[in-house]
């Protein structure tokens, strides 16, 4: 009777520690989807904050006097240099903005480093122009060179009106899109 008893309660502790060892599920779309967004609010949305708003660089009159702001004569150049390495990961991405009076030019290219995985990031053709364009990502394998996932944010200028007093975004972005090869 205790060998049964003892084979029961080992039963038992095997099947509790077997339980308690399941490893979480990855989901691999999900992830894809938040590190495409999150680098995207990293190196093209802060590129974007820079941009000068065409509304200060008008003339601003008030009752007494006249005050003439040109914050933005003519070009604004901004590089943007991201180079580090933190908790086995490797960043060296560049971004650039580009003001030329109210035309807007943000680019961004480089790359990421993980130990499992490795990624191209980089707006697409042109890159974000006047707020509208693609940011898009390839996904490798550590030592792969062909992607085997990729995926896209886009970029639309905004409809909503402007004022000198609202702090609103110039662009919506989209869903972020993902594709596996």
């Amino acid at each position: 009777m205790r060998k049964v008893i003892s084979h029961i309660k080992f039963a038992l502790l095997a099947t509790t520690l077997i339980t308690s060892c399941r490893t979480q599920e990855w989901d691999p779309a999900e992830d894809l989807k938040d590190l495409t967004y999150n680098w995207s609010c990293r190196y093209v949305d802060d590129a974007l904050s820079y941009a000068v708003d065409s509304l200060y660089t008008l003339n601003r009159y008030s009752d007494k006097q006249t005050v003439l702001s040109s914050v933005l004569k003519d070009t604004l150049s901004i590089d943007f240099a991201y180079r580090y390495s933190r908790n086995g990961d490797s960043v060296n991405v560049s971004s650039g903005l580009l003001q030329i009076k109210d035309s807007i030019f943000v680019t961004t290219d480089g790359y990421i480093y993980a130990d499992k995985f490795w990624a191209h990031l980089f707006t697409a053709d042109s890159g974000i122009i006047n707020y509208k364009g693609v940011f898009h990502v390839d996904f490798y394998e550590t030592g792969q060179t062909v992607p085997w996932a990729w995926s896209e944010i886009w970029y639309n200028k905004s409809d909503e009106e402007k004022t000198y007093y609202s702090y609103t975004k110039y662009y919506k972005k989209s869903e972020t899109h993902k594709v596996w090869y």
